[in-house]
């Protein structure tokens, strides 16, 4: 390849990414509202088989699960610790709330993460097992429909500012999903599905 050659495939290249990247931006832009949303990157990289994926991290604005302020006063000492506590807490939680989400430019989630309220994953004190089993398949179910295979996992404050403490709410849950197969499980469907959690 001369050198000619060479220049024109780079340009090639980068402008074939630059495209990719802007193609990535509006559908985040489309999927995800700045009403509702904020998103804090976008990518964009082709797999093995030339396909667009984008990434898109993202953080719901209205979804809050607890206030460091009120955990931490109930855990510190003193004011210094009380003002270390809610800085970490806070710094922390920013970076727990941000949810990220790989699809193809069709829409298919081929894996995400997105925190929400831990609901359907947890039972409550005065619940009876049987009416948790009975929500929990409700939840389950309606990603089962859009064509996700889903899973959870959940992180409690004290995990965010460091010591041991029960496993016990306040926590936030995080819902893990991905594609069945190609065309389901779409963003604006999960999205939707996720609103019960938010």
């Amino acid at each position: 390849m001369g050198e000619n050659e060479w220049d024109r495939y780079v340009r090639e290249l980068v402008e074939r990414e630059k495209k990719a990247k802007n193609q990535c931006y509006q559908l985040a832009k489309k999927y995800f509202p700045e009403d509702e949303f904020e998103i804090k990157r976008v990518n964009a990289y082709f797999d093995d088989q030339g396909r667009v994926r984008c990434l898109v991290d993202f953080k719901n604005k209205y979804f809050d699960p607890f206030d460091c302020g009120d955990y931490c006063w109930a855990s510190a000492y003193s004011d210094e610790e009380y003002e270390e506590c809610v800085e970490t807490c806070e710094e922390n939680l920013e970076a727990a709330l941000t949810n990220s989400v790989e699809f193809l430019t069709d829409g298919t989630v081929l894996e995400a993460t997105i925190a929400g309220d831990c609901g359907p994953a947890w039972c409550y004190e005065d619940e009876e097992y049987e009416e948790f089993e009975r929500r929990r398949k409700e939840f389950f179910d309606k990603f089962d429909k859009i064509g996700c295979k889903i899973s959870e996992g959940w992180i409690h404050p004290h995990e965010l500012i460091g010591g041991a403490e029960w496993e016990e709410p306040p926590a936030t849950c995080f819902y893990h999903m991905e594609a069945k197969k190609e065309g389901m499980c779409r963003v604006d469907k999960v999205l939707d599905a996720m609103k019960e959690v938010w």
